[in-house]
């Protein structure tokens, strides 16, 4: 379980997060919308271990975030973090041994990501010539290469087409039916949430606001508590 435990966050004088309770549990996919300015970023990096809470703690199995513990997440951001002058395939094998993958593994790992993604000719090009969406899709790659645990996903459909949406889907519904993967999403698309999370999450000014079952909810539900509030500082 993923756990953040009165969570706050401050950026000097401003609050970016403040005291955040929430928990997301193996095979479930949570999603979690806000206005701009909200924290779902901040939360995301906490949540990864890239930002330490100012207050409060996050946990995994219920233990501090230590740097093995991190290792057990992916975070997909706003920036690919890849290496523009190298190959896709390259910047895998990089990342691979990062992680330790050792290479048969990770072989076989890039082998289905790029299938289910439709990247099997794209592997060989720069990073450099790769539209936005490609760009994206690699990233997602290289977020998955290790196995993570935990799946964080910042925006991951943004400015994606169609057929990317389509593929991004199937890789997290795929996740979602191994039943071991926690995957928690940002996004501003409310019938997007409704389409592929199970829970959903609402935050504004840092704060929780809203949290439910997407059986127990409804798009107006969710539309309404955006609407309530005028978003925040983090």
């Amino acid at each position: 379980m993923l756990e953040a435990l009165g969570v706050s966050r401050r950026y000097g004088w401003r609050w970016a997060l403040k005291d955040l309770n929430l928990s997301v549990s193996p095979g479930e996919t949570l999603a979690l919308l806000g206005k701009n300015g909200s924290g779902k970023t901040t939360l995301l990096k906490t949540l990864a271990g890239l930002l330490k809470p100012t207050e409060g703690a996050v946990r995994l199995s219920g233990q501090p975030l230590s740097r093995e513990a991190r290792g057990r997440i992916g975070l997909l951001s706003h920036e690919p973090m890849l290496y523009e002058g190298l190959t896709i395939r390259e910047n895998l094998e990089y990342f691979a041994r990062l992680f330790g993958v050792e290479r048969k593994a990770m072989m076989t790992r890039v082998e289905l990501l790029a299938g289910t993604l439709e990247m099997e000719e794209r592997l060989d090009e720069p990073v450099r010539v790769l539209s936005q969406g490609l760009r994206q899709r690699a990233a997602f790659m290289r977020t998955l290469l290790h196995t993570p645990e935990v799946v964080l996903l910042d925006e991951p459909f943004s400015g994606l087409d169609t057929k990317a949406v389509e593929r991004l889907e199937s890789v997290i519904e795929l996740m979602r039916d191994l039943r071991d993967y926690i995957v928690v999403f940002t996004t501003h698309d409310v019938a997007k949430a409704f389409e592929v999370a199970e829970r959903i999450a609402v935050l504004a000014g840092g704060r929780l606001v809203y949290e439910a079952d997407v059986q127990n909810s409804s798009e107006e539900d969710v539309s309404a508590a955006l609407d309530g509030y005028s978003g925040g500082s983090g």
